[in-house]
């Protein structure tokens, strides 16, 4: 994917959007389009700058007239209305319609230009995933196609992966719902134009480089976060009006709900928004937080990771996946930082971790990946049971194994205090039972400790945990 952040030619600039900004920057389409002067000789921002005055008004296209064309061929083949050739021939002063000369420009406002729909589609998804086209629901499938006006809401520990027309993707993580607002391309250079609004949650977008007048934007009640090209992420609370936006790749256009105070945010930044917040400041976002490499090897019922933090951070967010681009997403937690993220009811595999670090204003940092290994090898059910045969007092040890493939068990039998804890060496150390059941036959009076050893490989890893310790009492 290329990224365009400045390059010869580019423009850069604000544009009024009713609860936001626009970010226009990238190639101008060629053949029947050409560059504006006022696109020639914009001077570019600086990625922290605040526009000067007013925001600025989407800045017209420029078209090269070709040999043969006329104002009235151009608004039937480029216009929404064919009528509004009239305003071309007034906007720039066009003598006759039917006559123009070629190689001349015409600038012409891109809210007349015509588009066609453009619809998205589920690309993937798991768990609880909701979509509503004019407050009905409709069946979720893969590859189902999405309208504009259609609502995508995700439960807990649910996903959802949104594709485009141009290979542009949006991930709809866990407790999230967006609504699809304008899914549209625009004729006169087949450009995609794509807006979202977020209700609540988050969104991970990557943005494949765009066309002007085409773009990609994401709206929440407090922000607008606006881009050709680039990945970000945009989160927005329901509860506190609190939005906030992380720029990963690229550079995004960011203004509160005003439309009056805005930045450039560039790639390593984010800014967080209220609404009626000042200008925006951009911030470095948090870096990633590290996983303990003993972690590397999840083998207990729950899992559980411990990770480095940054010390500002407020909370730790983890995404299971089972791809290294997180494409195909599993699960989904958060910790505050110092507790373990913890993960339940996910198959033996192998699989991959993202953490990133949440600031206290919501500001979700850069993310770091890591592979695990999920493989159950537990022992649990430990118990026993005494009867007498041929004269001899039977003790039976019984457990059970957790996990998948063969495993072998070693069965440990060791003298005990009274307060139950192992003294000295064990009594029996049996090793390589295929069982899961161990017999012994009068054992003396005493207090005794015993634990079992469950051995098994999987994944090219030998897995070994020992259960913890029972207590037995003989009186006589």
């Amino acid at each position: 994917m290329t990224i365009h952040t400045a390059r010869k030619n580019s423009l850069v600039r604000f544009t009024s959007l009713g609860l936001g900004l626009t970010l226009a920057f990238g190639a101008v389409p060629a053949t029947a389009l050409a560059q504006s002067a006022t696109a020639q000789s914009a001077a570019p921002q600086s990625a922290n700058s605040q526009p000067s005055g007013s925001v600025l008004t989407e800045a017209p296209l420029t078209y090269l007239v070709n040999r043969g064309d006329t104002l009235i061929d151009v608004a039937r083949k480029y216009l929404r209305n064919p009528a509004d050739y009239r305003r071309l021939q007034r906007d720039n002063r066009v003598a006759n319609p039917r006559r123009m000369a070629t190689g001349r420009t015409l600038q012409i406002d891109t809210a007349l230009l015509r588009t066609r729909e453009d619809p998205a589609r589920i690309e993937s998804f798991r768990g609880d995933v909701q979509v509503l086209r004019n407050g009905a629901p409709v069946a979720v499938a893969l590859g189902a196609q999405l309208r504009e006006g259609d609502v995508v809401s995700t439960g807990s520990s649910a996903f959802a992966r949104i594709a485009f027309s141009d290979g542009t993707y949006t991930v709809v993580p866990s407790r999230s719902s967006i609504r699809m607002d304008r899914l549209r391309r625009f004729v006169i250079n087949d450009a995609p134009d794509h807006r979202l609004v977020v209700n609540r949650g988050r969104v991970e977008n990557r943005v494949t480089s765009r066309q002007r007048p085409g773009g990609f934007r994401v709206t929440t009640p407090t922000a607008i976060s606006a881009v050709r090209g680039t990945e970000f992420r945009v989160a927005y609370d329901d509860v506190t009006g609190n939005s906030s936006t992380g720029v990963l790749e690229g550079t995004v256009a960011v203004a509160d709900e005003t439309d009056t105070h805005g930045v450039l945010v560039p790639n390593g930044q984010g800014v967080a928004l209220r609404a009626g917040d000042d200008t925006p400041v951009p911030v470095a976002l948090l870096a990633a937080p590290v996983m303990a490499e003993d972690d590397l090897l999840q083998t207990d019922a729950t899992l559980a990771f411990d990770y480095s933090a940054p010390s500002d951070a407020r909370i730790v967010r983890g995404f299971i996946a089972a791809d290294a681009s997180m494409q195909d997403l599993l699960a989904e937690a958060d910790a505050p930082v110092g507790q373990p993220l913890t993960y339940t009811d996910l198959p033996e595999g192998q699989y991959f971790l993202r953490l990133t670090a949440v600031s206290p204003d919501g500001l979700e940092g850069r993310g770091r990946t890591f592979n695990f290994i999920r493989a159950r090898n537990g022992i649990d059910g430990l118990s026993l049971s005494e009867e007498l045969a041929n004269n001899a007092r039977l003790y039976r040890f019984k457990w059970r194994a957790e996990g998948e493939g063969d495993a072998s068990f070693r069965f440990q039998l060791t003298r005990a205090n009274e307060a139950g804890e192992p003294e000295g060496q064990p009594l029996i150390d049996s090793a390589g039972l295929s069982d899961s059941t161990f017999t012994l036959s009068d054992l003396p009076p005493g207090t005794y400790s015993w634990r079992i050893e469950g051995t098994r490989y999987r994944f090219g890893h030998r897995l070994s945990v020992w259960s913890s310790p029972e207590v037995l009492t003989i009186n006589r």
